[in-house]
């Protein structure tokens, strides 16, 4: 097999300079800035009473979630660890609840992440109101009842230009940004 790999390369130089095009085209922009109580997702009953506080967006989003209070980050990893030695124990794909990468950090910020689609149902993934078979943090699942706050930031990808926003231009941007935050759960980017 033969393969041009001058061409190979500035074909990927061309890539790479039509990506940073459409990104000194992006503006981030503030969309949301929430937060819940415990109390107010402790099952998808009493959530759905509160939902209405995350707003659709025709947008891309990034998205931050933080507990409020440093005080409480300690103890509700400790809890984590502990439901998650018990997790493994369970069958995958039967009752094992498929939990956010964990980081082993103490941070007050818990998870970066992004959205194409539907925000709202990545809110209750990470909340852990929706499905356990999707990945998230599923904060009710294992915090142990414990008295805390989250709070959620969300950012919209907006271009400035008529192109449509791929996926690929998200991930750089939220890459980005979870490498400057260094949250405790969830995994960088696959780029």
């Amino acid at each position: 097999m033969k393969i041009d790999t001058k061409d190979l390369v500035g074909k990927s130089e061309r890539f790479a300079l039509d990506v940073a095009q459409q990104i000194s085209q992006i503006t981030l922009e503030p969309f949301l800035e929430t937060s819940f109580h415990c109390s107010e997702f402790r099952n998808s009953k009493v959530l759905g009473k509160h939902l209405h506080r995350i707003a659709k967006s025709d947008y891309p989003l990034i998205y931050v979630f933080e507990i409020k209070s440093a005080s409480k980050v300690k103890a509700m990893l400790k809890a984590f660890e502990a439901y998650h030695a018990l997790n493994l124990l369970k069958t995958k794909n039967r009752d094992r609840v498929n939990l956010s990468k964990y980081n082993k950090k103490t941070s007050t910020i818990l998870y970066v992440g992004s959205s194409t689609t539907d925000f709202r149902k990545r809110v209750k993934d990470h909340l852990g109101t929706q499905s356990s078979r999707t990945y998230a943090m599923h904060l009710c699942r294992w915090d142990g009842d414990a008295d805390y706050e989250v709070s959620i930031s969300a950012y919209q990808v907006i271009s400035q230009s008529n192109q449509a926003i791929g996926r690929f231009i998200v991930e750089i941007l939220e890459q980005q940004l979870w490498d400057a935050l260094q949250p405790v759960f969830g995994k960088r980017s696959g780029l």
